[in-house]
């Protein structure tokens, strides 16, 4: 009897499968067509990190994969995710300087104010990069400026990049 119900016992849904290998894949690729049917029929999990701690919401945000973002999106991903390194989606399109992923992020509501393992926000790595465009975005939506990372006591724009605070005053 034991193993009659080991056989069916329920799939545990943390745990990584074919499906969920399918759909990174197809988001490293973009291969919007695949994303569509992974996440509508075979019930992939866009959130779920594999071994190495990614998963495909954040593959998409940290290679511009704007579509499949968006459809990732579409399925209602939890986007309070963070990977195995504490990086949100948020994080990963800012200091990649995707803009546009930054943008449809926000606009689906992903927190500004998440801090990864270091201490910093989505704010601290645009400015890092200099991407005043992303800087300003998440200074119209009230990303907290004054936060200080836990490394270096860095404010997200001061002390990073001074020559963006001229477009912000």
């Amino acid at each position: 009897m034991k193993s009659l119900k080991a056989k069916f016992r329920k799939t545990d849904v943390n745990e990584w499968n074919k499906n969920d290998e399918r759909l990174l894949a197809s988001v490293e690729h973009g291969e919007l067509d695949k994303v569509v049917s992974l996440l509508s029929k075979k019930g992939a999990n866009a959130v779920k990190l594999d071994s190495e701690g990614k998963s495909a919401l954040h593959v998409a945000a940290a290679r511009g994969q704007t579509e499949c973002l968006a459809v990732i999106l579409s399925h209602g991903a939890d986007l309070s995710v963070t990977d195995a390194a504490g990086f949100s989606p948020l994080h990963l399109a800012a200091k990649n300087n995707h803009v546009e992923c930054c943008r449809k992020l926000i606009q689906n509501k992903c927190p500004v104010d998440t801090m990864d393992s270091l201490g910093r926000t989505a704010l601290h790595h645009a400015a890092a990069v200099g991407n005043v465009q992303i800087v300003q975005l998440l200074c119209e939506v009230k990303s907290p400026i004054n936060l200080k990372d836990t490394v270096k006591g860095q404010r997200s724009v001061g002390t990073q990049a001074p020559d963006m605070w001229s477009p912000l005053q």
